[in-house]
C-alpha cells in the first residue's frame, strides 16, 4: 500500500490551506462478522460543476470543465482518523476489482441528460476537460442522486426563450453516490497520488465556486459544460434552468463553497449523452 508523501500531497494542494497535513497510510479495515464492518464498498460523493461521460461502455468519466472562479476539492473520511481534504486537477483513475458487468445501464432519472435536450445523436467531449478522472463501470455497483434541488427546474432555449418541450421538469440531482468497489486504488495527479478505498469510509468531490456574485448562478454556471459537447447543426442553440413556476431565480447574497445558498442552486451534474 502506498503512502501519500508531503512532496505528492503538495503537488495537488495548489497553494490551498484545507489539510496541513499528508493523508496518511490507511489500515485496511477489518472483515470480520464481529466487527460488522462492510469493507467492500467505498461511496463516492460527487457534488457541482461536473460532467458525466456515459458514453464509453467500459468506463465513466467524470469531467470537470474550465470555469473560472471554480475549484477541485477531495475529501477523505477514513476508517479512522480525521478527515483530509485536498484540492486536484489533471488526470485521474480508479483501479478497482470488478463487482459488475462492465456494460452495466446507469440510470439516475434525476440527472440532467444532455440528449433531453439534444437527441441521441449528441457526443461527449468530457476528455478535452482540464481535470478528469476515470471510473471502470465493472468497478460501479450504483449511481443514484444523494441529494435533490429544493425546487423543480425547466429549461429554456437562450435564443428565443422558448421552454424545452423535451426536458421533463422536475427535481434535479444536487449530488450523486457513485458505490465503487473497495478492493482498489483512486490515483490522482497521473498516480502520484494514490488513495487505498478499502481505506476510506468515504470520498467526497466537489467543484464548486469559491464565491458567488451572480444574480442566476446557476444558469450561468451551466454555460461551462457547453464546450463540451457536440450538437447536431440543427440544434445548436443553448439552455439555461428555470424553476417551474418563476420567470427568474432569487438573487444570492453572499459566497458560499457548497452547492445551495437557502434556496438557491450554485451547480448541478450533468450527464452525456
Amino acid at each position: 500500500m502506498n503512502r501519500l508523501n508531503r512532496r505528492e500531497f503538495l503537488s495537488v494542494l495548489g497553494g490551498g490551506t484545507a489539510a496541513a497535513m499528508a493523508i496518511p497510510a490507511f489500515a485496511f479495515a477489518s472483515t470480520s462478522t464481529a466487527d460488522k464492518v462492510v469493507t467492500d464498498i467505498t461511496s463516492l460523493y460527487v457534488k457541482g460543476l461536473v460532467m458525466v461521460d456515459l458514453g464509453n461502455s467500459d468506463l465513466i468519466r467524470l469531467g470537470f470543465p474550465k470555469a473560472p472562479g471554480h475549484k477541485a476539492t477531495l475529501s477523505v473520511v477514513p476508517q479512522s482518523g480525521a478527515k483530509q481534504v485536498l484540492n486536484f486537477k489533471g488526470r485521474g483513475f480508479l483501479e478497482a476489482k470488478a463487482i459488475a458487468l462492465a456494460d452495466t445501464k446507469i440510470l439516475v432519472p434525476e440527472l440532467i441528460r444532455m440528449k433531453e435536450f439534444y437527441g441521441n445523436d449528441v457526443t461527449s467531449r468530457v476528455d478535452e476537460c482540464p481535470t478528469v478522472i476515470s471510473i471502470p463501470r465493472n468497478a460501479i455497483r450504483s449511481v443514484t442522486a444523494a441529494e435533490l434541488t429544493r425546487a423543480r427546474y425547466t429549461f429554456v432555449r437562450t435564443d428565443n426563450g422558448e421552454e424545452v418541450n423535451t426536458f421533463r421538469p422536475r427535481q434535479l440531482a444536487d449530488a450523486l453516490k457513485i458505490e465503487l468497489s473497495s478492493a482498489g486504488t483512486l490515483k490522482l495527479d497521473g498516480g502520484k497520488v494514490t488513495i487505498p478505498l478499502a481505506s476510506a469510509r468515504e470520498l467526497r468531490v466537489e467543484y464548486t465556486p469559491d464565491r458567488v456574485s451572480s444574480t442566476d448562478t446557476f444558469a450561468d454556471h451551466f454555460q461551462h459544460y457547453f464546450p463540451y459537447i457536440e450538437r447536431p447543426a440543427a440544434l445548436d442553440f443553448d439552455v439555461v434552468p428555470r424553476k417551474v413556476g418563476a420567470k427568474s431565480s432569487p438573487t444570492p447574497h453572499a459566497g458560499h463553497r457548497f452547492m445551495m445558498l437557502d434556496d438557491t442552486t450554485l451547480c448541478s451534474p450533468v450527464a452525456v449523452p
